[in-house]
Order: structure tokens, then C-alpha cells, then sequence
């Protein structure tokens, strides 16, 4: 199973591959103008591009994205794309950590993810990655050519997707689990060759099967863990994105809460398992990163660290983090700190206070439960509402609410109901399950949508998605509710939940990524080992 087959369908759309040539040092001193304006995400902006008749270009960039920065310095400020959009496009950009569902749309597409759309936002094509000026230039002349795109984008998107019988699940996960075997590196560990990235419920997987008598599981979960430390900051802790090139030796140097969060829980259950003190060493570093650099003066958690300094402030000395994280302390310091992203969103400190509480269930750490008993407390109060509805972030109340967000937040109350005793917990995350069934369900067909409602979304993304990642969380937290209450109704909306994305369309875009479905089949007492 291949994450990538749908581009394959699509392989003019895919962007170029980027070089060390782009360098934003180097644009900066040309002190190009940028010659558009980037358009919020709203309904007068897509009624706009309607009424005017103007494609729509979406830029989904991430903050913390080098790639992104050097693409916003470089061909977003060459004079003839400047000129083409301007005239042409309304420009769209979107920081894709605020919107989780278009995260979970394009994560195969980025970052950066460009989008190509019609005035109506229909997809018209999709292309990944870095793209320099002269193929963005080559895509805004050729819209025209973008219909012949739309048609085939409409065929890859025609593979079955329907759901799979819930009865179904056992089996389906069995096959999930040996088609994980096939990604598996036995030379240099982890799940993949080409990109090597630290996927914790991968590993999670594997610790599960050891306890259950598979002899080589364990050994798999420890080496890859082991491996996995060449992709650690050895100055502040923390694990760094992934690594290209076929080997851990090439770190992308973002640091994202996303990646902390499943990486300290990896760590933790692999020193519950096996004992190994080291592994409790790698994992007590990530938490103190996380405490260090990740968290708020209130005790909540940020979203994610840059991987460069300066660029994020045109103004200031850029520094790539090749360069950067290769400096001991004082020096690193000297330089300057990489920015970090200080928004306070529910679906990264239900991950982030999640892993502390699995760190406290694994080695008894004090100190973790309290923070994540802090974290917790503070969300409770600034992004959950009476009902159970969870806010992506507090001060913006209008935004549409998030699948994202329930589930993961509500995880993290239950975890912290079953790890403490306290009823409080185990109260808010039993309001927040019944509130997230009541808002995001798919009745006709079983399963989560991504967002409620969305009044400014037009077009293609005014047809809400049912995204495999946020279900199987969904799934995960509504299973432990139950467990938790006895409430059996809430273990079949697990279950439908996970029938719902099980399609064989939906498993087989996700390639290695499956180790949550299968952990979340486990908890759901779907899965024969």
C-alpha cells in the first residue's frame, strides 16, 4: 500500500523537488516586493474569486515549514508570478495548523500544499511541495490545461470508498498489520526507506504484539527507537520532523508538538515493556523540551517550533537549522531562538497532555501527571463549554469546531480520569464524547466528519470530509469512555467509526501511517492478534 498512489494518478501536478540553491539569505537581499495580497480563508473571499471570475490559489504553508519560508521569499515574490496573480487569482493562504481539517485534506500535498481551484472552489489540481518560480509561472499561464487535471483527479477519486462492514474489522486489521510488516526497515528500522520518521503508534503496535507473544516484536519497537535518536536534539531534546535521503542522518529540524506527543508516549510504553532505563532517558528529554520551549506561562502547550531563526522577521540574520542545531547551547543562543508558534490549540495539548499522563502511568513521574493535570485544568476552563463542544482555539469563538479537537482533548480527559480517579475528568470527557457524537456524526453512513458547519467554505470544501487520522481518534477516545462508563453505545460509535474510514481507498493512502487504526481496533475489541 502506497500513501502516495492518488498523486500517481496526478503525476503532472507533482512540484519540483527542492534544492540547496534556494536560499532565503540570498532573495532577501534582492528586496523584491511581493506584488499580491494573500486573502483570509472567508465567505467574502470566495464569493469574491465567484463574482470576479478569478481562479483561487491556495497556499497551505506551515509556520514552522522551511520550505514554506523559502517559497514565500522566492517565487511568491518573483515579479512575473507576482504580476500573473495579481491580475488572474484571488491568493489564498492558510496556516494549516489553525485548520485541521484542511491539514488532514491536503497532508499528502504539503508542505508547502499549492491548490489550484476554479472561481466555484473546485479542485482543478493539486501540487506538492517546494515549487520554483519558473513551474509556478508555467501552472498560472496553463489553467486552462488545470480541467484535464480536474477529470483526472476525478477518476483516482472514483476507487471504492465505501465502508466496511464492522464485522469486517477483525480481518481488515490482521491484513493492516502484515502490509505493516512489508514497510517495516529491518536494516535501519522504522516504517519506510525513503523518509525516516519516528511514527509512535508504530512502535506502540509492535509493544502490543510482544505482550501477546510475538517473539521479534519488541526487539523491532527498541531498535527503531534506538535508531530513531539520530533525529533527537542532543542540546535541548526534542525530536526533530523526519529525515530524508534514506537515513536518519538528514533531519528536517522542525520541532511540532504532534511529533513530541506520539514520540513521548513511544518511548514511555517502550520503557513500561522492557525496562530499559535508556528509553525512560529519551523520553524524560522530550518532556523537558516540551517544558523548556513548548508551554505557556498557564502550563498549556504551544503548537510547534521553527526550524530556522529569522524567518519569521524579515529584518533579522536567517539562519537554516542545518547550520543552527549543529551549535552547542551558548551559541545556539547567541544566534538567537527559532521561533515558536504560541497559539494554544485543543487538539495539540489533548496530544501533548496525553503523553505526560502515559509517562506518568509508565514510570510513575510526578512531576508529568501534575503537568498534564494543569494543562487539563486550564483547557476545561478556557476551551470546553458547558456542553462538551470544544473550541479549536479560545479567542476565536466563530471558527467552526473541530473533529480534531474533541477527540484528542477528550482522549487526554479520559487518560487522566483513568490514571487519577477523578470523577471531574472522567465528567468532562463523558460531555465532550456525547457532544462530539452529536455534532460530527454521519448518520446515513456511520462515522465523523471533520469541522461542523463552515459558513465561509465554498465549493469543494463546503462537502465536509469523514478524515481517517481524526476518526480512528475519535474512535480511541470513545472506547475508553465506555470502558470508563459502561456505556456500550459509545463502543459502537467506536467501532462505526473505524468501519467508516476502513475503506480500501482510505487504507491504502495511509500506508505505513496505520498504526493508530490498528491500536484503536485493539481498543475497540475489534482486533484477533
Amino acid at each position: 500500500m502506497l500513501r502516495w498512489a492518488f498523486s500517481a494518478a496526478l503525476l503532472a501536478l507533482v512540484g519540483a523537488s527542492p534544492t540547496d540553491k534556494e536560499d532565503i539569505s540570498k532573495a532577501r537581499q534582492k528586496q523584491q516586493a511581493q506584488l499580491f495580497s494573500w486573502n483570509p480563508w472567508s465567505k467574502e473571499t470566495f464569493d469574491r474569486a465567484k463574482r470576479e471570475k478569478r481562479h483561487i490559489l491556495f497556499h497551505g504553508a506551515a509556520e514552522w515549514c522551511h520550505w514554506c519560508h523559502v517559497m514565500e521569499e522566492t517565487t511568491y515574490r518573483d515579479p512575473e508570478v507576482g504580476r500573473i496573480i495579481s491580475e488572474r487569482f484571488v491568493a489564498i493562504r492558510v496556516d494549516i495548523d489553525s485548520r485541521p481539517d484542511l491539514m488532514e485534506r491536503y497532508s499528502d500535498w504539503g508542505w508547502p500544499a499549492t491548490v489550484i481551484l476554479s472561481p466555484d472552489a473546485e479542485e482543478l489540481g493539486k501540487y506538492r511541495g517546494y515549487m520554483p518560480a519558473e513551474q509556478m509561472v508555467e501552472i498560472l499561464r496553463a489553467v486552462e490545461r488545470a480541467e484535464q487535471a480536474k477529470e483526472l483527479a476525478a477518476h483516482a477519486l472514483s476507487a471504492d470508498r465505501s465502508p466496511a462492514p464492522v464485522a469486517a474489522l477483525g480481518w481488515i486489521g490482521t491484513r493492516v498489520i502484515h502490509d505493516l510488516d512489508g514497510f517495516y526497515d529491518a536494516e535501519l528500522g522504522g516504517w519506510g526507506r525513503r523518509q525516516k520518521l519516528l511514527v509512535g503508534a508504530n512502535v506502540e503496535v509492535e509493544l502490543r504484539r510482544h505482550q501477546r507473544g510475538d517473539p521479534g516484536a519488541l526487539k523491532r519497537a527498541t531498535f527503531t527507537l534506538q535508531q530513531a535518536r539520530a533525529i533527537m536534539d542532543p542540546v535541548w531534546g526534542g525530536v526533530y520532523q523526519y529525515s530524508t535521503g534514506g537515513s536518519w542522518k538528514s533531519p528536517h529540524f522542525e520541532k511540532l508538538m504532534t511529533i513530541q506527543a506520539s514520540s513521548l508516549e513511544a518511548f514511555a510504553r517502550a520503557y513500561q515493556v522492557s525496562g530499559d532505563a535508556t528509553l525512560l532517558k529519551d523520553a524524560q528529554a522530550i518532556s523537558s523540551y516540551m517544558e523548556r520551549f513548548l508551554t505557556s506561562p498557564e502550563g498549556t502547550f504551544y503548537v510547534n517550533q521553527d526550524a530556522d531563526v529569522g524567518a519569521h522577521d524579515r529584518a533579522a540574520k536567517f539562519v537554516d537549522g542545518h547550520t543552527y542545531y549543529a551549535l552547542p547551547d551558548a551559541k545556539r543562543r547567541a544566534l538567537g531562538t527559532p521561533w515558536v508558534d504560541t497559539h494554544v490549540y485543543a487538539r495539540e495539548n489533548g496530544l501533548a497532555i496525553a503523553a505526560l499522563t502515559v509517562l506518568y502511568e509508565a514510570a510513575h513521574d510526578e512531576k508529568a501527571l501534575a503537568r498534564a493535570r494543569r494543562a487539563a485544568d486550564v483547557m476545561l476552563r478556557t476551551h470546553v463549554r458547558e456542553d462538551g463542544s470544544v473550541r479549536r482555539a479560545a479567542d476565536n469563538p466563530d471558527q467552526p469546531r473541530f473533529l480534531a479537537d474533541a477527540a484528542a482533548l477528550g482522549r487526554a480527559l479520559a487518560l487522566l480520569a483513568q490514571a487519577t480517579g477523578e470523577a471531574r475528568y472522567r465528567d468532562a470527557a463523558v460531555r465532550v464524547a456525547r457532544n462530539l457524537v452529536a455534532s460530527f456524526s454521519d448518520e446515513k453512513s456511520g462515522g465523523f466528519y471533520d469541522h461542523t458547519e463552515d459558513p465561509a467554505a465554498a465549493g469543494v470544501f463546503a462537502r465536509r470530509d469523514k478524515p481517517f487520522a481524526h476518526n480512528v481518534t475519535a474512535a480511541r477516545f470513545l472506547a475508553l469512555v465506555s470502558r470508563l462508563t459502561s456505556d456500550a453505545t459509545l463502543m459502537d460509535r467506536a467501532r462505526g467509526a473505524l468501519a467508516s474510514v476502513a475503506t480500501p481507498r482510505g487504507l491504502q493512502d495511509q500506508g505505513r501511517m496505520v498504526g493508530e487504526f490498528v491500536l484503536a481496533l485493539d481498543e475497540t475489541g475489534a482486533l484477533t492478534w
